[in-house]
């Protein structure tokens, strides 16, 4: 059976100066005061933990490391954003204490991201942050299109407008790609989230607790 593919809608230039386009503003809940490179190192592997076993976010991965989304390069951006309303006013004042901020990702994903040659793009009609190969990379083919292990339900969720500022550098670096990449018209989860069975589609969450004794967690 075929999947039908759209382009990728693009955000109008110059961005918002007054706050992210509808639909990728942070809901309201409640932040912890708590403020610290060790509190926010928790919060990320509290939340990209699947079966009890850090994974990335993208593949699936067992061995991870921790990366921002607004990168050491541009923490002086991290101020402005909050000035602009891209992110709350009680977001953390320095990034490398926001878990919103952070992600784990194995070393390849983690390069790749930092070298701009895919983004993550929030999808605020059905709630999922989805993989973009805007790069064309052949190795990331594969998870192009497909949503990722990250649910904007959790306390943790990272704050979809970084994801923007994000995007728009990985199309700086790559201007002659096609501006809008065909996306299927109903995106998928990366194959490891189905076939792990990482997502509980009963309860609408991802399975993070480690199984019990006798069973076996997914390799």
């Amino acid at each position: 059976m075929s999947t039908t593919m759209m382009p990728l809608s693009t955000f109008l230039l110059p961005l918002p100066p007054s706050g992210p386009p509808l639909g990728y503003d942070w809901e309201e809940r409640d932040m912890s005061t708590s403020s610290s490179t060790a509190a926010c190192i928790t919060g990320i592997d509290a939340r990209d933990k699947f079966f009890g076993r850090a994974r990335c976010i993208i593949c699936g991965e067992g061995r991870v490391a921790h990366c921002h989304i607004i990168m050491e390069r541009h923490k002086e951006l991290w101020r402005k954003l909050k000035t602009l309303n891209w992110i709350p006013r009680q977001a953390k004042s320095t990034f490398q204490h926001e878990p919103r901020d952070g992600l784990l990702m194995c070393c390849n994903h983690r390069r790749a991201f930092y070298n701009y040659d895919f983004f993550i793009r929030f999808f605020p009609d059905i709630r999922k942050f989805v993989f973009v190969n805007f790069s064309g990379d052949d190795n990331l083919q594969q998870f192009h299109g497909k949503a990722i292990a990250l649910d904007m339900k959790d306390h943790h969720a990272p704050f979809p407008s970084l994801f923007i500022i994000h995007e728009m550098r990985v199309r700086g670096y790559h201007p002659f790609q096609p501006i809008a990449p065909a996306m299927p018209d109903d995106i998928p989860w990366q194959d490891w989230i189905s076939s792990d069975g990482v997502f509980d589609n009963e309860t609408d969450t991802f399975n993070r607790d480690p199984l019990p004794d006798n069973g076996s967690v997914p390799p």
